[in-house]
């Protein structure tokens, strides 16, 4: 907790501002489509395949709740548990990390130590958040994501991964509930914004917890071989150059990440003004 500062903001600080509203406007849309849907039951009237569809996702929730268990070990049980003693390394990053933000081993919930695992990624660039049970979280880095730091000696970048990963769990992003609302906004084409906006969030935390560390995060565009060798003055030179026009908020709306060049001008802007910077939805 030294290597940060005294003031730590909380979860709402930390939230893009987009993301509350989006999942009230979810919230208030499925609520108004369920009184729909039971109102059509009520009336003994057929229900379209639309209201159907709508029953069947408020079930969501239960199905999931079952089949966490199934996700968590068919991920883990091809996997490698990082620990002490395997990867070491990144064990004492992402401890550093986990116990900065309130992770604890002999906490409750969400917040106890998320179990943190490495998959092959078979070329893929990811790493994600989820629950191995409804009240405790986990964290998967892809292979490909590890070889930056092992390969390249870049561990800032994996730095940076690990706490956004974190931050999906510390800022509530697993929890059960929001799958509630995930069949409505999905048909009506929000479910894509919601995510978008949780991602900026994540990027808010990690980018107070590892400022600076973000630069690396051109590998998730480059490779992870070019990535390195990439001129990121350049790079933001050729993104001023692109026209910030129609085409470009239609890729980002359609994106559950900030395309690649509102993601990194967002995290650039960062190394001026500070981890408190909102990118752009659209």
């Amino acid at each position: 907790m030294d290597n940060y500062p005294k003031h730590v903001p909380s979860v709402k600080e930390f939230r893009h501002k987009a993301e509350i509203p989006l999942l009230a406007l979810g919230v208030l849309l499925t609520t108004a489509v369920t009184f729909g849907a039971l109102y059509v039951v009520l009336r003994g009237d057929t229900l379209s395949s639309f209201a159907e569809g709508v029953v069947f996702g408020l079930a969501t929730p239960l199905i999931v709740s079952f089949f966490i268990r199934y996700h968590y070990w068919n991920t883990i049980s091809s996997a490698i548990e990082v620990t002490e003693r395997q990867f070491p390394e990144i064990h004492s990053i992402y401890i550093e990390i986990a116990h900065a933000m309130g992770f604890h081993h002999d906490a409750s919930g969400l917040r106890k130590l998320p179990r943190l695992y490495i998959t092959n990624g078979n070329g893929k660039m990811n790493a994600f958040a989820s629950k191995c049970q409804l009240h405790r979280g986990y964290v998967v880095l892809f292979s490909d994501l590890v070889d930056i730091a092992y390969t390249h000696g870049d561990f800032k970048t994996l730095r940076f991964i690990l706490a956004h990963e974190l931050a999906h769990i510390r800022c509530g992003h697993v929890n059960l509930w929001r799958t509630i609302i995930t069949p409505v906004t999905t048909a009506l084409f929000l479910d894509r914004s919601v995510t978008r906006a949780q991602e900026y969030t994540a990027d808010r935390v990690a980018c107070f917890y590892a400022p600076g560390d973000y630069k690396g995060m051109i590998s998730l565009y480059a490779g992870k071989h070019l990535g390195k060798h990439v001129d990121l003055d350049e790079y933001f030179r050729s993104i001023d150059s692109h026209k910030n026009g129609f085409w470009l908020r239609v890729a980002n709306f359609f994106s559950t990440h900030a395309v690649g060049y509102r993601r990194m001008k967002t995290l650039r802007e960062t190394d001026l003004k500070g981890w408190n910077i909102h990118g752009k939805m659209l």
